[in-house]
């Protein structure tokens, strides 16, 4: 009986070790906020312990109902790992969950952590050294729980889509798509497959994630952005421009602000309006060469002999940015071909004319005293 006993005992441990303890649905999301949110309280719990380490904000550790949780070992290890953990710090969190490893080498919360902070140190560093771990951790976690997930995807694929190294943002969009089609209430799974998607000009379930993305709360302008973007090449002028109008006025970030009155601008074929929307753009980026360019190149469009000095003011200062297309170098030659021109018809040529008038006078004064002179002399002799 004994015998027995030791057994099962052994089982039962052996089971625990290798199989799902409560804070393993992690893996299945991505957006720290969409946890925090959560009704379950152990997804709740780690949100809150990772977005205020993500962000220094205590309110999201306030509520949480600690001592009302039932854990396994390892759950406890990383819930006292993440109660004090500083926010920000990427190397202290993986050293603890490293050496958490060690007792629970097969514990999917404990590898998640791991993977999870050495992904958080690679997207703030890209330091390539970190990237075979990452993927190694994100095949162990995958084989342990018996699928991908969006965890492990959306780590892999940031880098595929992000490394110059790594880059393979093909793989990345199938390998998004195919976990978007499964989970599809993740906002990270989204946004990034959205932007993987305007990168390899993959738009073929954009309206899908559109329709998606629209019913989840906090959205991102950068991907509201994209799919402006996309449904422009996709030929929806209208629900692009819609879209990227509704941006104006939300968008808290004054880059991506820049970028949607440059995109307004490229997609504008009223000269008047476009001209608005690049001095919008360049207002909140007064360095950009591009936009620069974009607009010298508007006046240069719409009249080249009334805006000429606008146009070149603004080419020339694209130009002593670094910035210079063929386009742009073609209309600043023959805008500097004009100035040349002008300066000589304006200046050059009337003082030329001048010069010439003046010599001729001079010739024709002294020719009209010899003439003189010569009469003179001539009459003089006569009167001998």
């Amino acid at each position: 009986m004994r015998q027995k006993l030791v057994v099962l005992s052994f089982f039962i441990i052996f089971t625990l070790s290798n199989f799902a303890t409560v804070f393993d649905d992690f893996v299945y999301y991505v957006d720290l906020q969409t946890m925090y949110e959560s009704d379950d309280p152990y997804l709740k719990t780690l949100g809150g312990l990772l977005k205020r380490w993500e962000t220094g904000l205590p309110m999201y550790v306030d509520n949480l109902q600690l001592s009302d949780l039932t854990l396994f070992p390892d759950d406890e290890t990383t819930l006292k790992i993440l109660k004090d953990l500083d926010p920000y710090v990427y190397l202290e969190p993986t050293e603890l969950f490293e050496e958490a490893l060690e007792e629970y080498p097969n514990s999917i919360i404990i590898n998640s952590m791991y993977l999870f902070f050495n992904f958080q140190y690679w997207q703030n560093s890209l330091d390539p050294s970190v990237v075979e771990e990452i993927f190694e951790y994100s095949e162990k976690i995958e084989k342990l729980v018996g699928e991908k997930t969006p965890f492990t995807v959306y780590c892999e694929a940031q880098i595929l889509s992000k490394s110059k190294i790594y880059n393979d943002p093909q793989k990345a969009y199938n390998d998004l798509k195919e976990i978007y089609l499964t989970y599809n209430y993740d906002k990270k799974i989204i946004e990034s497959l959205v932007e993987i998607s305007f990168q390899t000009n993959n738009y073929e379930i954009i309206q899908d994630l559109y329709n998606t993305y629209m019913n989840l709360k906090g959205k991102n302008s950068q991907t509201l952005l994209y799919f402006s973007k996309i449904f422009y090449n996709m030929g929806e002028t209208e629900k692009s421009k819609e879209i990227a109008l509704s941006l104006v006025p939300v968008s808290k970030d004054s880059s991506i602000l820049s970028e949607t009155y440059e995109f307004l601008g490229d997609i504008e074929n009223n000269y008047e309006k476009r001209i608005e929307y690049y001095q919008k753009a360049l207002s909140l980026d007064k360095e950009n060469g591009r936009i620069m360019s974009k607009l010298g190149l508007t006046y240069y469009n719409w009249d080249k002999k009334e805006y000429a000095q606008l146009a070149r003011y603004f080419l020339n200062g694209a130009e002593s940015r670094n910035y210079i297309t063929e386009e742009t170098e073609k209309a600043l030659k023959e805008l500097r071909s004009r100035v040349v021109l002008e300066i000589f018809l304006k200046y050059l040529l009337p003082l030329l004319l001048g010069v010439a008038f003046a010599l001729w006078l001079l010739y024709y004064l002294d020719k009209k005293r010899k003439i003189k002179e010569h009469n003179r002399i001539f009459k003089e002799q006569n009167n001998k």
